[in-house]
Parts: C-alpha cells; sequence; structure tokens
C-alpha cells in the first residue's frame, strides 16, 4: 500500500533539487574546481575518489526516488531522513538540507 503525503510534489522537488545540489558538488569536487577558494587542500588523494563515488551512489539512489517513487526505494521519511544525513555527509551539507526538510515535512504530516 502506497502512502500519499499531502504536500508529496513539494517533497519531490526538494528531493530532487537536492540530489542535484549534490551531483554539482561532486562534479566540482571531482574536476578539482573548488580547491583555489580553499584554506587547506583537504581534497588530495585516493579519498576523494571512494568517497566522489559512494557519493555519486548516493545522489543516484536520491534522484531515483524523487522521480520515480515507491518503484525503486520507498517514498517515505524515514529513507528521506537517511538519505539526507548520507548527502550531508559524503555529497554537500545544502543538498542533505534540502532532504532533511523534506523529511520534516513528511514527518510532521505522519504525525
Amino acid at each position: 500500500m502506497k502512502k500519499h503525503y499531502k504536500n508529496e510534489t513539494l517533497m519531490k522537488f526538494l528531493t530532487i533539487v537536492g540530489a542535484l545540489v549534490g551531483l554539482a558538488y561532486l562534479i566540482i569536487r571531482i574536476t578539482g574546481y573548488g580547491t583555489q577558494f580553499r584554506l587547506l587542500p583537504i581534497d588530495v588523494g585516493l579519498d576523494v575518489v571512494v568517497n566522489s563515488i559512494i557519493g555519486l551512489v548516493i545522489v543516484i539512489i536520491t534522484l531515483l526516488v524523487g522521480i520515480r517513487p515507491n518503484e525503486p526505494i520507498p517514498f517515505h521519511w524515514l529513507v528521506l531522513f537517511i538519505l539526507g544525513i548520507l548527502l550531508a555527509i559524503f555529497a554537500d551539507i545544502l543538498a542533505g538540507v534540502l532532504l532533511l526538510i523534506a523529511f520534516l515535512i513528511g514527518l510532521i504530516e505522519d504525525l
């Protein structure tokens, strides 16, 4: 049985925009355009590649949740919370915050 939220379109929009922001950040991180503005060059070495690959997988899963809800992964507030935390860790804090806002909307509607 599928759960439908009242504000499902807003939640989908925030999920897709969060995934696209995370994807843009990962592309900038991989190409190295953002390193000239940092005080310390943190993104150096193999861990950048591994973190970027993990972040890319999370971004793709988040896009699938936003574009096709309930087919690959259920569109539920708990899933949005987990993906938001993972996006904040592996991609960008702004992408994670957008998904956490969608999580809060779903949680408030579920209560």
